[in-house]
């Protein structure tokens, strides 16, 4: 398995997680909210489930894909209004994404040169932003009753 790929794999399965989507509460909610997320949890599973990062500028232009798919689904979910009182849920799910975003971001410029220490100190911040993300994800599950 080449180094990058790795380094990458357990931050990857973090965002697959993140992005599995909702269930129960507000129908109409829920299904915005799942068309959504859907890309997001297309690219993550595909990165995660064996597409080649590759090495340097290939991994990077995925990361950059990747965080890409992160800030589109970030504006979709800006466009949602959530049911009850979820409003403070979605935002911390839509400010986690942003976080995530910004973490991948960081892991493709590393990726881009190559430098393998650095790599592996922002995937380990990924890794803990992800884990951020899918306690938000789960908050806002919660808070529409699914």
């Amino acid at each position: 398995m080449k180094p990058i790929k790795r380094v990458l794999l357990p931050a990857l399965a973090v965002a697959a997680l993140a992005a599995a989507g909702c269930g129960g509460g507000d129908d109409s909610f829920v299904e915005d909210y799942n068309a959504a997320v859907a890309p997001l949890q297309r690219l993550s599973s595909d990165l995660a489930g064996g597409a080649a990062l590759g090495s340097g500028a290939g991994a990077q232009r995925k990361l950059v894909a990747m965080a890409d798919g992160f800030e589109a689904v970030e504006g979709r979910l800006r466009l949602l209004e959530p049911p009850g009182d979820a409003r403070d849920e979605l935002e911390g799910m839509i400010a986690a994404l942003d976080a995530s975003g910004e973490r991948v971001r960081a892991m493709a410029d590393a990726a881009e040169t190559g430098d393998l220490g650095r790599l592996a100190a922002e995937t380990q911040a990924f890794s803990t932003q992800g884990a951020d993300l899918v306690r938000a994800e789960s908050a806002l599950r919660t808070a529409i009753g699914g």
